[in-house]
């Protein structure tokens, strides 16, 4: 494409309607925060330098605008340095694509790729130990369906890790329960992978399969009509399922549980347990190995361990506690 055709409004839809879904098989979630990226940028573009979405071109993607954009939603919206650093990846990867499609740009362009992420602090994270997670499993009951549904959903929840995306989108199809059982996942990029299932999961599983008489194409884990769950609506069930627990266990008391919990939890368990931490990275699903390794940074127990092993013998051991045509485009993508 030359410089003198060139047009940034439709590589911005090219970028969302064939980059994103298709070159980089990206999930309709990651396209629907990159939109809501684009449609921040633009907006402020308009409302400050007074440029309509439909008339931006590549000079106006300059370090300054950048930053400035970059500034104006830590101000104005109370964004965190990890929000900011969510919408400038979005902007990145839109220049990079801009650049393959005519790297007659790449000096234009330089300004917009210097701009540099913020360092964020990485809080510890809270994990459950057995006890704790246990009395959240045996927490719903089985008379009611929805009660065991829960029950279901929550021991593969634990047994897989799996994030909540998911879970919900999960059909019977998806699991295999002839012999050994295994439950396949689609993570993100649409990433597909495979894991093993606890004897006792496979057995909740074809209970609740044939409970039901579910076909291979229903949705594992539905809500009352049959649709599929929210996000929101599998939370709640947790939180409920969290308020009873804690008259079994009064420490989860002092507990924040989410759904993300359990799959800390997983992690956590897994490492402690001997797992390596490549094995842990391919369970979870994560594409660097980097990402896994927060868990090995947060496990107070080994880190006890690891005081103590090197405390001279004469000593105790110690406890370590530790309304444009573009706009409206983007729009439609959310």
């Amino acid at each position: 494409m030359s410089r003198k055709h060139f047009s940034l409004p439709l590589m911005i839809k090219r970028f969302f309607a064939e980059y994103l879904p298709l070159t980089r098989n990206h999930s309709p979630n990651t396209i629907a925060a990159y939109s809501e990226t684009f449609t921040l940028l633009l907006r402020y573009l308009r409302d400050t330098r007074k440029i309509a979405p439909s008339k931006v071109s590549t000079c106006d993607l300059s370090a300054e605008n950048i930053l400035g954009f970059l500034n104006h939603i830590q101000t104005a919206r109370k964004n965190g340095n990890k929000t900011r650093n969510a919408r400038l990846a979005a902007i990145h990867s839109f220049v990079k694509f801009l650049l393959t499609e005519n790297p007659l740009l790449s000096g234009e362009m330089q300004g917009a790729l210097s701009v540099p992420m913020k360092r964020t602090s990485r809080k510890i994270l809270d994990y459950l130990d057995s006890q704790e997670m246990m009395a959240i499993l045996d927490s719903p009951g089985d008379i009611t369906w929805c009660g065991k549904r829960d029950r279901v959903l929550f021991a593969v929840m634990y047994n897989t890790g799996a994030r909540v995306s998911e879970i919900i989108n999960l059909n019977v199809s998806d699991v295999k329960l002839e012999r050994n059982g295994t439950i396949c996942l689609f993570g993100k990029g649409r990433k597909e992978r495979s894991l093993p299932l606890w004897k006792k999961t496979v057995k909740m599983l074809r209970d609740w399969i044939k409970f039901n008489r579910y076909a291979p194409g229903t949705p594992l884990f539905p809500n009352n009509r049959g649709g599929r769950m929210t996000r929101s609506a599998v939370a709640k069930r947790l939180n409920s399922a969290v308020i009873s627990a804690k008259r079994k266990n009064p420490k989860l008391k002092l507990k924040n549980v989410s759904p993300h919990t359990i799959r800390h939890t997983t992690a956590m368990h897994l490492l402690q347990s001997g797992v390596d931490i490549t094995v842990i990275a391919m369970w979870l699903g994560h594409e660097s190995i980097e990402t896994t390794h927060v868990y090995v940074t947060s496990d107070l127990k080994m880190k006890r361990q690891a005081l103590d092993s090197l405390q001279p013998p004469s000593m105790k051991n110690g406890k370590y506690i530790a309304d444009d045509s573009l706009l409206e485009f983007l729009e439609n993508l959310r």
